[in-house]
């Protein structure tokens, strides 16, 4: 009646009322047959016997919160990238701006004066008080014997090929040497053991045994870019040996010979020479 009395106060309707009623009754009654506390360890016992959800799948697509790599250069290098070795190197392009410029004064010089031709050396320009040993500003290849041209039978095959920058004959006993690739390299040019077998181009490395030699200034140097620690650098033999430079040009013409070495052989002075030598 209290319950009753209370639920009244509270104003609870008729059916609350009665509902309140029969679970009072209800638990009151299972307490009595014990079975209140049964009905908890069944609750239970499902339960832990219901089998645990399955775990929840990753979504195929995920969101990356790193940026792509393309974003960013690489400094990956061509090696790495399964790429090839860049075997060619544009000297030209090495060469220290500062060093042409000394070149100048004596390039405008010989340009203005209109005079010079290959076949006229009297009217090239050279600098003055230039002698043996001096070094080309323009390769950093230091000449320390200019050598003597060939005048005999068989002199036009020590003339530079039609792919040289300049078309000229080779001196023989021609020295030089130059730094690269970390070690010093001397060049000179002798002459064949037979005339037509032409001039012999040799590069030595730091004055050891190991020479390469070749029937064109490059064919030494290449042999020696192999050996390099740069093995797949190629230089030019001409630019190397001074031969691309005007100052070296216009000492060869102005050589003792020059006009009877950079003079066209005629067969009938060739086979003169052979009938003297019979």
């Amino acid at each position: 009646m209290t319950t009753e009395r209370s639920l009244n106060d509270l104003k609870v309707s008729e059916y609350e009322l009665k509902r309140q009623q029969m679970i009072a009754e209800n638990q009151k009654l299972m307490e009595e047959l014990g079975l209140a506390n049964a009905a908890l360890k069944s609750d239970t016992a499902m339960a832990a016997a219901m089998p645990a959800p399955p775990p929840r799948k990753k979504p195929r697509f995920q969101v990356n919160a790193r940026p792509p790599a393309d974003l960013f250069p690489s400094r990956a290098s061509r090696r790495l990238k399964g790429e090839a070795p860049d075997d060619t190197v544009d000297l030209e392009e090495l060469l220290d701006a500062n060093d042409k410029l000394r070149q100048v004064e004596p390039v405008r010089q010989y340009i203005a004066s209109k005079k010079s031709t290959f076949a006229n050396p009297d009217s090239t320009y050279v600098p003055d008080a230039l002698s043996v040993p001096f070094t080309l500003a323009s390769i950093g290849t230091t000449i320390w014997d200019i050598g003597e041209l060939k005048t005999g039978r068989g002199r036009s095959r020590y003339w530079s090929g039609r792919g040289c920058r300049y078309r000229h004959p080779y001196p023989v006993g021609f020295k030089a040497t130059k730094a690269h690739f970390g070690n010093m390299y001397t060049m000179r040019i002798e002459e064949g053991a037979n005339p037509e077998d032409g001039p012999i181009f040799t590069v030595q490395v730091n004055q050891t045994d190991t020479i390469f030699k070749g029937y064109t200034p490059t064919a030494p140097w290449t042999e020696a870019c192999k050996k390099s620690r740069s093995q797949g650098t190629r230089v030019s033999g001409p630019l190397f040996y001074g031969f691309s430079d005007l100052i070296t040009m216009r000492l060869i013409e102005n050589m003792d010979n020059y006009k009877e070495a950079f003079s066209p052989e005629e067969p009938e002075e060739e086979e003169e020479e052979g009938k003297t030598e019979a």
